[in-house]
């Protein structure tokens, strides 16, 4: 942790005038940043993106420059080499670090979304007892079943018992930091109830039957849909395949090639390639087309 805060007081130094000119520009990060619960302001993390950035050139500038050597490239391709190939290296260095923040909020919420229903089946059973929101709270931080949920409601825990904050306002703090809509709007829920003194147990019931209803929709549409890709996998990479390699040993037998290649070539591209990519990018689209609420 003090090796990342020399580095953000490093990078604030070298490149925090410059920032100040270009901030502007960088304020789509502004709600990742938060949501992501990364503890840096917009320019600190601006800074560090340029100051990363230039020492990935320079290092990869070095490194060029010592490999081309090695390789004994004639003079044209040496240059061109030495030119683009660290800019391509401090490019891709400066889109990471600039998507990170935005990977990690869709991470984080994700989490929330898959976790909620359950969280706040959990949440009523606590409320629904009698017990002040702020322990329902604490007795939410200590589950981490419960993934980035577990960790906000201890941030909110943290705020009301370090930096004494009320209740009402600790929650209405981490409504505004959550990338996930559905638990910004829990959160802002709450905190009213509380403010006006409403029916607190009966929200949070209404909430988890609404979230409830929408995560059992979802497995059923994801049911259904996986019915219908069964029956697309029977098909495109069992039958469709197995018809294909029949017909290749057929051709094998009677002789020829097949554009330009041998028929045990193809059978054997087949059989350790394309089939098993196929099934790769099956499982892939499987895994990322999973409901996540």
């Amino acid at each position: 942790m003090a090796m990342i805060d020399s580095y953000k007081r490093l990078s604030l130094q070298i490149f925090g005038k410059i920032v100040d000119r270009y901030i502007k520009g960088f304020d789509s990060l502004k709600p990742h940043l938060r949501g992501a619960n990364l503890n840096f302001l917009l320019k600190a993390w601006v800074s560090m993106i340029l100051m990363t950035t230039a020492i990935a050139y320079l290092v990869s500038l070095v490194l060029f420059i010592f490999v081309g050597v090695l390789i004994e490239l004639d003079f044209v391709t040496y240059i061109y080499y030495v030119i683009f190939a660290p800019v391509l290296v401090a490019s891709l260095t400066f889109m990471l670090m600039y998507v990170y923040p935005m990977q990690k909020a869709k991470s984080v919420r994700k989490s929330i979304d898959e976790n909620l229903p359950f969280a706040l089946i959990h949440m009523n059973s606590i409320v629904s007892s009698g017990i002040p929101p702020e322990f329902m709270f604490e007795l939410l931080a200590g589950f981490k079943e419960y993934g980035e949920i577990s960790k906000q409601a201890r941030l909110i825990v943290r705020n009301i018992k370090t930096f004494g904050m009320s209740s009402i306002n600790a929650i209405n703090h981490m409504a505004q930091r959550t990338p996930s809509p559905m638990f910004k709007e829990i959160l802002s829920g709450i905190s009213s109830t509380i403010e006006k003194g409403g029916d607190l147990p009966s929200f949070i019931k209404t909430m988890s039957d609404k979230t409830l209803f929408e995560y059992r929709m979802k497995r059923e549409q994801y049911t259904r849909t996986l019915s219908m890709l069964s029956d697309v996998y029977t098909a495109v990479l069992i039958a469709a395949p197995l018809m294909m390699l029949t017909a290749l040993v057929m051709m094998n037998l009677i002789g020829g090639d097949f554009f330009g290649l041998t028929i045990p070539d193809v059978i054997a591209m087949m059989t350790w390639v394309v089939i098993p990519s196929l099934n790769v990018a099956f499982l892939a689209f499987i895994h990322t087309s999973y409901p996540r609420v």
